[in-house]
């Protein structure tokens, strides 16, 4: 039986190949357990290579993105797969291909609604943050899948305009408990200085808001 191909053994373009692979699994890999998700134990095995490599395993993700950004389309556990780890890369090319690909999302209708998600979760946990501009047109398309995602991502840049979204949120039980635990985490997230205010203005909006909020 042949060993392992090690990453280190491959060249820039072979990286590329291989990383889609890991992605879905069928690349040796040292996982914590057999279940562990791929991206993690790419994540470890990332430590123990060449500095080359390691850039042409990032280079390999980014361009695996573009790939995935040009339609929207692919298998959904490989897309969250590949999402994952982009966000543990952190490169601002790949967040903004995939905020471009967000703002498609309403001319893409065949997208996977589970592929939506991973975008934006993606974008409300990896910097540069989007600008509340952009999370109001994304709950403008579809307020129901994207509600509590886009005051995630306006509660991480400017609370007091995530508090004046509460009034377009649907009115739906499952909205607004995931209102009340992002409004509960941003508080926490205050400076002590800003929480009362904060909590005044919450009071204030929501009669103005349904009655799930």
């Amino acid at each position: 039986m042949n060993a392992p191909i090690s990453p280190n053994d491959l060249t820039h373009d072979e990286i590329r190949a291989w990383l889609a692979r890991a992605l879905r699994g069928h690349e040796p890999l040292p996982r914590l357990t057999p279940d562990e998700a791929p991206h993690l134990g790419i994540l470890r095995l990332e430590k123990s290579l060449k500095s080359a490599i390691r850039d042409s395993l990032r280079d390999g993700c980014r361009h695996l993105v573009r790939e995935f950004c040009s339609d929207g389309h692919g298998d959904v556990a490989y897309i969250q797969e590949l999402l994952s780890l982009a966000a543990a890369f952190r490169d601002p090319e790949t967040v903004q291909m995939l905020a471009e690909l967000a703002r498609r999302f309403s001319r893409l209708p065949d997208i996977a609604v589970e592929i939506r998600i991973a975008v934006l979760a993606m974008l409300v946990d990896t910097p540069p943050p989007q600008t509340p501009e952009f999370w109001k047109c994304l709950l403008e398309q579809d307020p129901e899948s994207y509600a509590s995602l886009a005051l995630s991502g306006v509660l991480a840049t400017n609370p007091g305009q995530a508090i004046g979204m509460l009034t377009a949120m649907p009115d739906t039980e499952r909205v607004g408990q995931a209102a009340a635990l992002k409004l509960d985490l941003a508080w926490d997230d205050l400076p002590p200085s800003q929480r009362f205010s904060f909590v005044q203005q919450v009071r204030a909006i929501l009669p103005h808001c349904g009655s799930r909020l």
